[in-house]
């Protein structure tokens, strides 16, 4: 195993040789963070604090065994402890033309500040170890019995920031898995107690289209969907492999993505076997959306104080109600050429309604029997309207899947223009995701 650290085999592509000059930048980054190790200098020698008590297990040790448990699990092959040069590896890890050298270090408590000088510490060691290994990338490692979700995203940010080219783990004694690096997202896994909490209410169910739900639903068939300009940038058009990829797409906690994922594997609309997160029966699934979302918004007519060009008032009205504001239903669905009822007044999601805004956006409430030409919509969803919003060019709109749902539940002539975008983008995206291999 130790000649793998330094001759890549035959034929294996190199996913990472890191010279000594490249090691020595990751190096220089993460000493400027120096001022952040909670440890204590002595000889000359960084010494950590350890979380050993007498007679019981050493936490390295411990979450050593869980590493190999977890690589060796899902396939990998993993060797504690490798001679590289004069030094040892933690752990050498290979699978496919993905090879780590892991650093390993543990704490006594999960607290932030720790666990990134102790990041910190196992990426320069990492680092170090690659410069005298070929076709190994670092991977640095921190472990403590309990990590928060706050202090894992902390931790993410931290590397994202500082060092973004090094792959990082984070474990603790509830089972939390969370790596970030090429080929690693499969080891992922949330806590038990994440897990204890999603069924600790007997017979209660998580709301399947609930704000955040429904922006992870989007961010599901994004992939699917043919025409990139019908959704927004943020969307991932690549699948996940589960509930930690999908928190990580989306930008919700890993709690709010697992809960979700068990809901929609609990109600038969998805299938987990192929190695992704696939989601089956989705005309049911899309009716049963449809349904849930005829709560209607909490809507104000207007009218516009002076008549002008449509598109430079849009302009000027979106700028004054808020960097949030976006087109919706018959509207949007003409700015993403799928128009097809004229006539209809103009629909302006907003965060908030402030009746002070108006007159700057150039509007005033229209009263009983007077014409409106807006409607300003406060969305009852409101995370998956706005994290959603496509901006194809000057103005801000409503996701095609928001479109659709929104006309599809407006009385008048609703159906038709939602019968438009299922033809030409629900029906093809349901093909696509039959036809996602298993």
């Amino acid at each position: 195993m130790a000649d793998l650290a330094n001759e890549p085999s035959r034929g294996q592509t190199v996913l990472f040789q890191a010279p000594l000059t490249a090691c020595c930048d990751i190096m220089a980054v993460v000493i400027n963070m120096a001022t952040i190790l909670h440890a204590a200098t002595m000889g000359g020698r960084l010494m950590v604090v350890s979380a050993e008590q007498p007679g019981s297990v050493p936490p390295s040790r411990y979450f050593e065994h869980q590493l190999l448990k977890a690589f060796r699990g899902d396939g990998w092959n993993a060797e504690a402890h490798v001679p590289i040069g004069s030094r040892r590896a933690d752990l050498l890890v290979r699978k496919g033309r993905h090879r780590y050298v892991v650093e390993l270090k543990s704490a006594a408590e999960g607290r932030r500040d720790r666990l990134v000088g102790l990041l910190s510490q196992a990426i320069i060691q990492a680092s170090s170890l690659v410069s005298q290994a070929s076709g190994v990338a670092p991977l640095a490692v921190v472990a403590a019995p309990r990590i928060s979700d706050p202090v894992a995203r902390a931790l993410r940010e931290f590397c994202q920031n500082h060092v973004p080219d090094v792959a990082v783990g984070f474990l603790d004694r509830d089972g939390l898995r969370s790596f970030v690096g090429p080929g690693l997202e499969a080891l992922n896994s949330p806590s038990s107690r994440v897990r204890r909490e999603s069924i600790s209410a007997p017979g209660h169910s998580v709301n399947l289209f609930s704000d955040l739900n429904q922006w992870m639903l989007k961010v599901m068939l994004a992939p699917h969907i043919h025409r990139h300009d019908l959704l927004a940038e943020r969307m991932p058009r690549a699948g996940h492999r589960n509930a930690s990829e999908l928190a990580r797409a989306a930008d919700v906690s890993i709690m709010s993505a697992f809960r979700f994922v068990r809901q929609l594997e609990q109600e038969n609309f998805l299938d987990q076997s192929g190695g992704l997160l696939r989601l089956v029966r989705l005309e049911a699934l899309l009716e049963r959306w449809q349904s849930a979302y005829v709560r209607q918004a909490k809507e104000w007519p207007a009218r516009w104080i002076l008549q002008g060009g449509e598109r430079g008032q849009l302009l000027r009205a979106m700028e004054a109600l808020g960097d949030r504001a976006c087109l919706g239903l018959f509207a949007a669905a003409r700015a993403l050429n799928l128009g097809h009822v004229e006539g209809a007044p103009v629909h302006i999601y907003v965060e908030g309604f402030q009746s002070e805004r108006l007159r700057e956006a150039g509007l005033s409430e229209s009263l009983k029997g007077q014409p409106v030409s807006v409607v300003i919509r406060v969305p009852s969803a409101r995370e998956s309207v706005f994290r959603g919003a496509v901006k194809p060019k000057d103005l801000r709109l409503s996701d095609v899947l928001q479109v659709w749902l929104d006309v599809s539940a407006y009385p008048a002539r609703g159906k038709e223009q939602a019968s438009v975008i299922f033809r030409h983008v629900i029906r093809p995206m349901i093909q696509a995701a039959r036809d996602q291999p298993r």
